[in-house]
């Protein structure tokens, strides 16, 4: 078999187990990290849900990965999923659904959103640029 001849960039959704570890970050399986040769930086959409028994729910958030391949839940989401200031959700596992930020498939934004469209499309190509140089 070539080298990489099953690796691709990340197109569609994964889901995948993780337990909350230490200051809120989820760590994505290596293996993932591999089979779509993620890079540190790389910008996802993430959905998280908690596995415990009074579930509350899931939220969704962007997230760009560490260096060591960790993602961090920002504090607000954090709240939001604890509900309960007492219920602290240290060490809890988590289902997680990572797909790429910009995917193809979401709905469009109205017709209205156009300038903050190019301003996206802008970021994008300096983010890309950055990549190049770096």
């Amino acid at each position: 078999m070539e080298k990489g001849a099953f690796c691709m960039p990340l197109t569609k959704q994964e889901t995948f187990k993780a337990k909350l570890q230490r200051h809120d970050r989820l760590a994505i399986p290596t293996l993932l990290r591999w089979r779509y040769k993620m890079e540190p930086g790389e910008l996802l959409r993430v959905t998280v849900k908690t596995l415990e028994p009074e579930s509350y729910g899931e939220e969704e958030f962007l997230a760009k990965t560490a260096v060591d391949g960790r993602l961090t839940v920002p504090k607000l989401t954090m709240k939001i999923l604890e509900r309960d200031g007492e219920k602290s959700l240290a060490g809890a596992i988590f289902e997680v659904t990572i797909s790429p930020a910009g995917n193809p498939n979401d709905t469009m934004p109205p017709s209205e959103a156009n300038p903050s469209e190019s301003t996206e499309a802008k970021l994008l190509d300096k983010i890309k640029e950055t990549r190049k140089n770096l």
